[in-house]
């Protein structure tokens, strides 16, 4: 289990507990390099990156040198990401349900708010999860729900799952929306 209150130490900008696990701002940056050992003392088994590729990314061999996992999920509101997405949708949700993990995008805010809330609406809720922490999309912000939405409409679109019933996902996007509007 996770040793939240070391990881906390580390100050990393967005950091929040979810789901037996972390996410803030990315850990493949320079200025996030002395957190890697404190993050790995405090029980940090694996990465989720939902960034996209980026050329002279240290951050799979990063994980390796510290003996953490590594788990490449992109995440983004086009189309061929999101079928990359439900292909693989199945692993993310066991790196997710088995904890002690580190789950961010470049800054820890958007696109992690649109995983979780993906993993919240197609998985988490069904084994009694707690919706999403949510740190990015919020109308405090300035933000709406809107590219979430858009996520999850094509997701399920698209998903080859059997299909949960509209009036259920529908609510559960209500959940996600009252989330973003701080209600």
């Amino acid at each position: 289990m996770l040793d939240l209150p070391k990881i906390l130490s580390t100050r990393i900008p967005d950091l929040a507990a979810v789901y037996g696990g972390v996410r803030g701002r990315t850990l493949s940056s320079h200025h996030q390099d002395n957190a890697w050992n404190v993050m790995k003392a405090a029980g940090l088994k694996q990465v989720i990156d939902l960034r996209q590729d980026y050329k002279g990314d240290r951050y799979p061999e990063t994980c390796e040198a510290y003996g953490i996992k590594y788990f490449h999920y992109p995440v983004n509101k086009g189309r061929d990401y999101i079928a990359n997405m439900v292909k693989d949708f199945d692993v993310f949700c066991g790196l997710i349900d088995s904890g002690d993990f580190f789950i961010s995008c470049a800054q820890g805010l958007h696109r992690t708010d649109i995983a979780l809330s993906t993993y919240w609406v197609f998985h988490g809720a069904d084994i009694g999860k707690e919706p999403p922490v949510l740190v990015g999309y919020l109308k405090e912000k300035g933000l709406t729900s809107g590219k979430i939405i858009h996520v999850l409409d094509v997701f399920y679109e698209l998903s080859t799952a059997p299909k949960m019933p509209i009036e259920v996902f529908k609510e559960r996007k209500e959940v996600i929306k009252k989330i973003c509007k701080g209600e």
